[in-house]
């Protein structure tokens, strides 16, 4: 008996719904694991690839996203020891 497919964390296989009978039901299902490090309420890139070939799309959660102005900030934090500068 072959083993069940499950996806890597952050990433899930959508495919089509053969039991849609309404149109207000889904179009794909899938199944997506979360990974161990992800923060509520945190903002996260969403990736979305169409594998016609496979008949599936993959389903990509990706790194957190982090806004130009906390971007900046980070570098503005850097502690520079005057001991080491040499002039």
């Amino acid at each position: 008996m072959a083993e069940a497919f499950i996806p890597k964390p952050g990433v899930a296989y959508l495919r089509p719904n053969t039991r849609k009978t309404e149109d207000w039901m889904a179009d794909y299902q899938g199944t997506l694991i979360t990974p161990e490090d992800i923060q509520p309420n945190t903002a996260y890139y969403i990736n979305i690839n169409d594998r016609a070939d496979k008949g599936d799309l993959k389903f990509s959660l990706g790194k957190q996203v982090i806004p130009k102005t906390q971007e900046s900030a980070r570098v503005a934090d850097v502690e520079v020891d005057d001991d080491s500068v040499p002039f």
